[in-house]
């Protein structure tokens, strides 16, 4: 739909006027004027439909790539023209939209320009190109539409670890990007997070805070006492959902491993594990066990939490104060939840403990998207860290709650 600009809102407004003095004060010269400008803005509006039917008739979209077959994480570089006949009095600019599934954003520009970006390639799979944007404007109205037809030509992403037909992984990666530089002297700073009470006043970064208008610290990892454990709980749903959240997890994996310490992985699809790595020495590594994964729906569910051991604390309870029925009622039901406890081995718990005793890390990232449905294994995941005394930060969507035993929430 077009908008007005603002010389088509004070022309209505101006319209508007004279109609209220016409009506008000019974004026025919005002009711002529009135429905002369409002004629005009109609008249306007058909004319700029009309040419921009023209332009959208003539468009002509020219996209290369340095390559349509990559792996996963690996970078494209794009160059897209964007050919059209521009009536008199109108401005087009055109956007081009990248995939869904890509890092990346194509800049304005005008009909017979060039212009050249690059995208990363988050998930694997078939993907093609959104179309193009194309935002005309004249004195009196704009709009944006969208284009879908022009999304030539089609990219396909590998997964790392698979190699292609006839073709292996190579020693190249592919052109992933991995930055090796690590910090060689001084304390390196993990991240920043909103100030909460209790901590350190020196720990105040005033830059973030002046940007943000708000408290932020800073993480030193020096002072964490080891690698963090970054935990991913796989999502189901659609893949943009799920390339959007693998941004996220990227990134922080590939901020970690720049870091000293650097980091451990640890993928969960439900209570089962699909990867582990111990440490992450590069970001191949993490494409390696994250690549192959894609949305998927658990095999299994655990639909209690977080497992044997509360089940077992459950079981002892205190029927002091309680009538005679309440009794017996507490009574069996701590025997059925001792039987129970005792009698359930716990695979995903025994599983997860051995991961972090392996880990040997002091702090764990957890990433969700917490949607809806089973989160047992979220809960019996962070119960077994807060046994070893680790300091659990969730990562997940805005609003979208917490758990039990979280230390932190931070917005993905």
């Amino acid at each position: 739909m077009i908008q007005p600009t603002r010389t088509a809102g004070g022309i209505a407004a101006l319209a508007l006027l004279f109609a209220t003095a016409a009506h008000l004060l019974l004026v025919p010269a005002a009711a002529l004027a009135a429905g002369s400008l409002a004629l005009f803005l109609f008249w306007r509006g058909w004319r700029f439909e009309r040419n921009l039917v023209a332009v959208v008739t003539s468009l002509a979209v020219t996209r290369d790539l340095d390559r349509t077959i990559l792996r996963q994480g690996a970078t494209a570089s794009v160059r897209v023209r964007v050919d059209c006949t521009v009536p008199a009095g109108m401005t087009v600019h055109v956007r081009d939209v990248p995939p869904v599934v890509a890092v990346g954003d194509g800049s304005l520009c005008e009909s017979g320009e060039a212009v050249a970006y690059t995208i990363r390639l988050m998930a694997p799979g078939e993907t093609a190109f959104g179309g193009i944007e194309l935002m005309a404007r004249d004195a009196f109205f704009t709009r944006t539409l969208p284009c879908r037809r022009f999304d030539a030509p089609h990219l396909r992403a590998f997964p790392v670890g698979i190699p292609e037909a006839g073709r292996g992984i190579g020693s190249r990666g592919e052109g992933t990007e991995v930055n090796r530089k690590a910090a060689l002297a001084g304390q390196d700073i993990r991240g920043f997070r909103a100030y909460q009470r209790g901590d350190d006043p020196r720990l105040v970064d005033w830059k973030v805070t002046a940007r943000r208008d708000s408290l932020y610290v800073r993480e030193p990892t020096g002072l964490e006492g080891g690698a963090p454990l970054i935990a991913v709980d796989l999502p189901t749903g659609d893949l943009e959902r799920f390339s959007r959240f693998s941004m996220a997890v990227y990134g922080a994996i590939e901020g970690a491993i720049t870091s000293p310490d650097g980091c451990s992985l640890l993928v969960v699809a439900g209570p089962g594990i699909v990867g582990f790595l111990p440490r992450v020495l590069s970001s191949q590594e993490a494409f390696a066990v994250l690549g192959g994964s894609g949305p998927r729906k658990p095999h299994t569910f655990l639909y209690r939490a977080p497992g044997p051991v509360v089940l077992a604390e459950r079981a002892r309870v205190n029927g002091r104060g309680m009538g005679p029925e309440e009794q017996v009622f507490c009574e069996r039901l701590g025997g059925v939840l001792s039987t129970f406890a005792g009698a359930s081995s716990a695979p995903f718990a025994t599983a997860v403990r051995a991961v972090l005793d392996r880990a040997r890390a002091t702090d764990i990232w957890v990433y969700s998207l917490l949607l809806e449905g089973d989160r047992s294994h979220l809960i019996q995941l962070i119960h077994e860290a807060k046994v070893q005394g680790m300091r659990v930060t969730l990562r997940a969507p805005a609003g979208a709650g917490t758990l039990p035993g979280v230390d932190a929430v931070e917005d993905l």
